[in-house]
């Protein structure tokens, strides 16, 4: 129980770090990524792709500010 307490704290700690850092664009790329995987399906290669394409896009708005 203690070791599932620490991944989710450890999650959380990042992903409010990555929000912190890169604004409310990183939040939602993760939350997408997060709901895509979480699917009965999981995400598809398309899915996968435009995930990405967001995150170099945001990525690419962080590096430009």
């Amino acid at each position: 129980m203690q070791a599932v307490l620490n991944a989710i704290v450890n999650g959380t700690s990042l992903v409010l770090g990555l929000i912190e850092k890169y604004g409310p664009e990183a939040w939602t790329t993760i939350k997408t990524a997060v709901e895509d995987t979480v699917s009965s399906g999981g995400p598809i290669a398309a899915d996968i792709e435009a995930i990405y394409a967001r995150c170099k896009a945001d990525n690419a708005a962080i590096q430009a500010s």
